[in-house]
């Protein structure tokens, strides 16, 4: 009985700091990276050289086949040529960093005639397997400009998109240096109301610089993973947390003149950022 009743309080105090933990920190969840410009870039290549192959090894098989000749050969080289088309324009779009998941999906869309059309027609083995490399090849762009893809029946599969755009390099850059902005602004008019406050001087207002200073730590590591195209959504993760922290202490201890106004600001910049690199954020109440 002593240890059962030992395991039980060891529980609920497990779960107790466990509670208490989401409560300060909010909850965060989500994809373990965002994909970067240059990791796109990567699968667009992987795209266009798997389309080149997939095309060759295509027209020899209808060459061979009884279809060669046929309104069938004019059909799927009618879907071919589409789909190279909406690549084309992806491509450009995505060098002007104006690609949207429209975009995308057009491009899925012609892919899915031509998938409809390999399953009718089932060709030599060399075209069906280079079709299996670059679906996903496709499979991969879909992911990353968050459109759900389906291969469906003929003429085509399904799109739906969750967003309508993929954030670009240029965007998480803006957002980045709005949140480096307001940071400044935030950490002066703290430090302008906590000089005024009945917390100058005391143990908590060396509490809440210290949180301060923590946020700006991981702040400045978020930056630089982002220059070295290496930032996760678990950098990002860090600095929310340390945000929690800051938002904490506001709430429980109401510091006048901007610093409250500065604050929520912030915050709302730092939910944009959540929402760049796919990390559910709630603060904590």
């Amino acid at each position: 009985m002593f240890h059962l009743t030992k395991i039980a309080v060891g529980c609920c105090v497990l779960f107790i700091a466990a509670a208490f933990t989401s409560v300060v920190l909010g909850q965060v969840s989500g994809q373990p990276y965002r994909v970067d410009d240059r990791e796109v870039d990567q699968i667009l290549k992987r795209i266009e050289k798997g389309s080149d192959r997939f095309r060759s090894s295509l027209d020899s098989a209808l060459d061979k086949s009884r279809l060669n000749g046929t309104s069938q050969e004019d059909e799927i080289n009618a879907y071919v040529k589409d789909f190279y088309e909406t690549t084309k324009n992806l491509r450009h779009r995505f060098d002007e960093h104006k690609s949207t998941s429209p975009d995308v999906e057009a491009v899925l869309e012609r892919a899915g005639r031509i998938d409809g059309f390999m399953r009718r027609y089932p060709l030599n083995g060399r075209a069906q397997e280079d079709w299996a490399v670059l679906k996903s090849n496709l499979e991969q762009l879909a992911n990353v400009y968050n459109v759900s893809w389906r291969w469906g029946s003929f003429p085509g599969g399904t799109p739906v998109a969750d967003v309508p755009y993929r954030v670009n390099d240029k965007d998480v850059e803006n957002v980045l240096k709005r949140i480096e902005q307001q940071s400044d602004k935030f950490r002066s008019s703290l430090d302008s109301a906590l000089d005024k406050s009945s917390l100058d001087g005391t143990r908590l207002e060396d509490e809440i610089n210290a949180y301060v200073k923590d946020y700006y730590s991981e702040t400045k590591h978020l930056r630089d993973r982002f220059n070295d195209h290496k930032s996760t959504s678990a950098d990002v993760q860090l600095v929310l947390e340390r945000g929690a922290q800051i938002d904490r202490f506001m709430r429980r201890n109401r510091v006048r003149g901007n610093a409250d106004r500065e604050w929520a600001k912030l915050k709302g910049n730092l939910d944009e950022l959540a929402q760049i690199y796919n990390v559910s954020w709630r603060w904590g109440y």
